[in-house]
């Protein structure tokens, strides 16, 4: 059985986003701010994405992110981000990209959702 690319937990009044997929590409892009967009539809304010399993993220995948922080944004929400490690190429992406500006990253799920 294929794992989805995209799963949902609740903790507390968190909405955790695991992503699930190696390469975040453009073939996944638009399938996440769907996936982002229904969650945010449905009232969830609170939301947190785990991209520790993601090796490579490229610069569309990584615009759907800050398309899903712009709109959970609009209607008084957030989004934060998990990342495996400062050795981690998406990590050394953040850097050069400035990412870290943008979004609340963190290293670890409590520390994460704690965070809200």
């Amino acid at each position: 059985m294929q794992k989805e690319d995209f799963t949902n937990e609740k903790i507390g009044d968190v909405t955790l986003i695991n992503v699930n997929i190696p390469d975040a590409t453009l073939q996944s892009a638009s399938r996440f701010k769907e996936h982002i967009q229904v969650l945010i539809d449905k009232d969830e304010r609170k939301l947190l994405v785990n991209c520790k399993e993601i090796n490579y993220m490229d610069s569309t995948f990584l615009g759907s992110l800050v398309y899903s922080l712009k709109k959970a944004a609009s209607v008084g929400g957030d989004v934060r981000l998990i990342l495996q490690n400062v050795q981690s190429p998406v990590w050394t992406m953040f850097e050069t990209t400035k990412m870290f500006r943008v979004f609340k990253t963190y290293t670890s799920l409590d520390e994460a959702v704690n965070s809200y």
